[in-house]
């Protein structure tokens, strides 16, 4: 595809939007009703581009910036939508219009830190959406309720993605009427934490002291969530780990997918560009899901994109026909649950 068909195509899908919300409405109409919302900075190499500008990354990247939103299904592992945003934009404000943008129904909104304002918009009207967020420590009830916590409520064992395992004991509190506040404290990370920082301090690293071990030692492996949802206090913080697979993602994006120092200037182009990374986040999320199914440590994405990527369609008579490939990447490919054809007939 030429420059100019791809910038023509960008263009449409930026300026003329009812098919990519169309598109991401359905998958947001399809997804498991767990959302997680969290913000990415992509840096700027354009002048001229109508979204670039200073923000707060911006001496970091010594460039100006454009910010972009997530909205991922975080048990899928697949994202649902993307929006950019000026990169002066504040977060709050970006996340509110964000998620009126599109139509959400009992759904649990995972957010992140500096994000309340958004849980009341999640709650009005009332449509079963509910919210999880962790608690600031200037918050009022967080000051309140730590000069005497304990941890009353009960205790659960957390079994994560992984084989490891670890022991929470937790202490919920009613708010009001719809909001709950639970503090949980994971016993193994703050023995483990403990362990490491008082080594440190044996071995006379610099900045370990005695004094801040005494003063944040309680704290090390707490969580503390807001929530308006019904869910027992184990399946909150479940919840909430579960949010995490989007920092993940966001790895990929920054770090396979290569989504940086973008010189796109044009604003439509730029929002059409929101389409092709949503797509490639998707092809990305299925890969994974079918490389899991071979069950072969040795092959990652990145392998059989490689051996994907030696074949070639070329043009005989009427039809594509698939050339450049090997018998063995084929078979990988098909226990994938992907056949490609070996021709596929040509449009006039």
């Amino acid at each position: 595809m030429g420059p100019s068909a791809l910038g023509n195509l960008l263009h449409d899908l930026g300026a003329k939007g009812n098919p990519v919300r169309a598109f991401e409405q359905s998958l947001i109409d399809d997804c498991s009703r767990n959302i997680a919302i969290d913000g990415h900075v992509i840096r700027s190499c354009s002048e001229e581009n109508d979204l670039a500008e200073a923000g707060y990354k911006t001496k970091l990247l010594k460039s100006s910036q454009v910010n972009i939103l997530i909205a991922y299904d975080t048990k899928r592992h697949v994202p649902l939508m993307y929006r950019a945003y000026r990169g002066s934009s504040v977060d709050k404000k970006s996340c509110e219009s964000f998620l009126r943008s599109r139509s959400f129904t009992n759904t649990r909104f995972v957010v992140d830190r500096g994000s309340s304002p958004l849980c009341c918009w999640i709650l009005c009207p009332p449509n079963g959406n509910s919210y999880i967020i962790p608690v600031p420590t200037s918050d009022k009830n967080f000051k309140r309720i730590k000069v005497k916590l304990q941890y009353t409520s009960g205790e659960f064992v957390y079994k994560g993605n992984t084989k490891d395992s670890a022991r929470i004991l937790y202490y919920e509190e009613q708010i009001d009427d719809n909001t709950r506040m639970i503090f949980y404290k994971d016993y193994d990370e703050n023995n483990s934490k403990r362990k490491s920082y008082r080594q440190s301090i044996d071995e006379g690293e610099a900045g370990y002291t005695q004094e801040n071990y005494d003063k944040y030692s309680d704290w090390w492996g707490v969580y503390v969530l807001q929530t308006s949802c019904q869910d027992p206090a184990p399946q909150v913080f479940t919840e909430y780990k579960d949010r995490w697979s989007i920092e993940t993602y966001n790895n990929y994006i920054k770090n396979d997918a290569d989504y940086n120092d973008l010189k796109l200037q044009d604003y439509y182009n730029f929002q059409g560009f929101n389409f092709i990374m949503l797509v490639a986040g998707i092809i990305h999320s299925n890969l994974q899901d079918a490389t899991k199914v071979l069950e072969k440590p040795n092959i990652s994405t990145i392998d059989i994109l490689l051996k994907s990527g030696h074949m070639r369609l070329v043009r005989q008579d009427s039809e594509w026909v698939l050339h450049n490939t090997r018998t063995k990447d084929l078979a990988l490919l098909k226990e994938m649950g992907f056949a490609p054809g070996m021709s596929y007939k040509a449009s006039k």
